[in-house]
C-alpha cells in the first residue's frame, strides 16, 4: 500500500446553514445612487486639509467620501495610527495598541439628534442581520492612500430627516480638535427619490461564511 494511501479519507465538511438575506441597513448593491455634489474644505491648515466629497444616494441610506492632504516636506499622512503603533513596537519592542482618540474620527449627526461615528466598536457598528436599528448606522467603506494623500467612503443608514446633517471630523494627532460641516438634509431625501432600484434587494448576502451546524 502507498504511503499516502494508508491514511484514512477526512470527514465529509459539515453543511453551512444557508446565507440571510442582504440586511436593509446595507447600502444595496441592485440600486443606482442620485449623485450630490458636494466639495467642501472643512480644515485647511498650513500642511495639512480635509474636504467632504460628493454624495452618493440610496433608497435606505447615502455614502460620502472624506479626502486628506499633506503639503508634503516630510510631512506623512497617518489616519489610522498604523505607521504610529509600527514605529511604537520598532522602536521600544512592545506592542502598542494606540491611543484610538489620535487618530482620523468621523462622525454624522443627524437634526434629531441621532448619530454615530467611525471610531465606535464592531459591534455598535454592525446591527444583527435581521434588524432594522433605531439609530445611525455608519459603516466605512472603499479607501487608501500614502503619505501626502488619503481618500476614505462612509455608508450612513438611514435616509437623515430635513435639516442639517453635520459631518464631524477630530484628529488630535493634528491639533484638529474638532472641524464640521452642514450637508442639507431635504435635499439628501430629495435625491433619493432619483435613485432608481432596479430589482428587489432579496438575495442571500454574499461572501457570507456562516458557522456549520
Amino acid at each position: 500500500m502507498d504511503f499516502f494511501d494508508s491514511f484514512p479519507e477526512p470527514p465529509p465538511p459539515a453543511e453551512r446553514p444557508p446565507a440571510p438575506p442582504r440586511p436593509t441597513w446595507m447600502r444595496p448593491v441592485a440600486a443606482l445612487p442620485a449623485a450630490m455634489a458636494e466639495n467642501a474644505v472643512i480644515v485647511r491648515e498650513e500642511r495639512l486639509a480635509i474636504a467632504v466629497g460628493g454624495l452618493s444616494v440610496y433608497p435606505n441610506g447615502f455614502d460620502f467620501s472624506i479626502h486628506v492632504r499633506s503639503r508634503g516636506d516630510g510631512d506623512q499622512i497617518d489616519p489610522h495610527g498604523s505607521r504610529r503603533r509600527r514605529d511604537y513596537v520598532l522602536n521600544t519592542g512592545r506592542r502598542d495598541s494606540g491611543d484610538p482618540a489620535q487618530n482620523l474620527r468621523v462622525g454624522v449627526l443627524f437634526a434629531d439628534g441621532r448619530r454615530a461615528a467611525s471610531h465606535q466598536s464592531r459591534r455598535h457598528l454592525m446591527p444583527d442581520h435581521d434588524a432594522e436599528p433605531d439609530e445611525v448606522v455608519m459603516l466605512q467603506g472603499h479607501g487608501g492612500g500614502g503619505d501626502r494623500s488619503w481618500d476614505m467612503s462612509y455608508w450612513i443608514h438611514p435616509l437623515p430627516p430635513e435639516g442639517p446633517v453635520t459631518i464631524v471630523v477630530s484628529w488630535l494627532a493634528h491639533g484638529i480638535a474638532e472641524a464640521r460641516h452642514d450637508l442639507d438634509g431635504a435635499a439628501i431625501l430629495a435625491a433619493a427619490e432619483k435613485a432608481i432600484q432596479l430589482w428587489p434587494d432579496d438575495q442571500p448576502l454574499e461572501g457570507w461564511v456562516g458557522s456549520p451546524q
